[in-house]
């Protein structure tokens, strides 16, 4: 039997949190923006799960991602207090991104912006990149560091905001970063 591996070229997105610019439109007030505490691991999780899972870019990949994802996330949420940030409708959660604000890791956005179907094209994954990047200077970083498909969405046109870099990068979904959450 030949196992066929589909070639996954990846892009590192650097952004100087010293110089992030502002917002240029605010969360609508009908969501609310807010950081997720342990309780919420589950549906964190199964959100941003699902929404990697629709995505066409991901498609194979995603079984060797999710099973680092998880670990990741599992690490996050026991050793933080704010391991993600949330937007929800009412007291539904509707978007959501993990972040890990040590400054060893190739990708402080664990999960990056993740926002349901039935919610895109409305700018809020737009609000949680900014909110997120504003998050990590506040954690302490200067330089925050997300990397992702090379053909995702976030690739072409989230990540390419607030003064972000790119390179193409060799990254290891597979494998575990070496920081304090283990």
């Amino acid at each position: 039997m030949s196992v066929h591996m589909k070639l996954v070229r990846w892009k590192r997105f650097t952004w100087n949190l010293k110089q992030l610019p502002p917002l240029p439109r605010p969360l609508p007030s009908h969501f609310q923006l807010r950081g997720a505490d342990r309780s919420e691991q589950e549906p964190v999780t199964k959100l941003i799960l699902s929404c990697l899972a629709l995505h066409n870019a991901w498609g194979d990949s995603m079984r060797l991602f999710q099973q680092r994802l998880d670990r990741h996330l599992e690490a996050l949420f026991r050793s933080q207090d704010v391991p993600a940030l949330v937007i929800s409708h009412g007291q539904r959660i509707i978007a959501a991104s993990a972040i890990a604000p040590f400054p060893s890791f190739d990708n402080h956005l664990v999960s990056g912006p993740c926002v349901l179907i039935e919610y895109h094209n409305r700018g809020l994954g737009t609000v949680l990149l900014h909110s997120c990047l504003h998050r990590l200077h506040h954690m302490g970083l200067d330089q925050a560091h997300g990397v992702t498909m090379a053909n995702a969405t976030a690739a072409r046109f989230l990540y390419t905001k607030f003064g972000s870099t790119s390179v193409d990068c060799d990254y290891d979904a597979t494998a575990d970063e070496d920081d304090e959450t283990h």
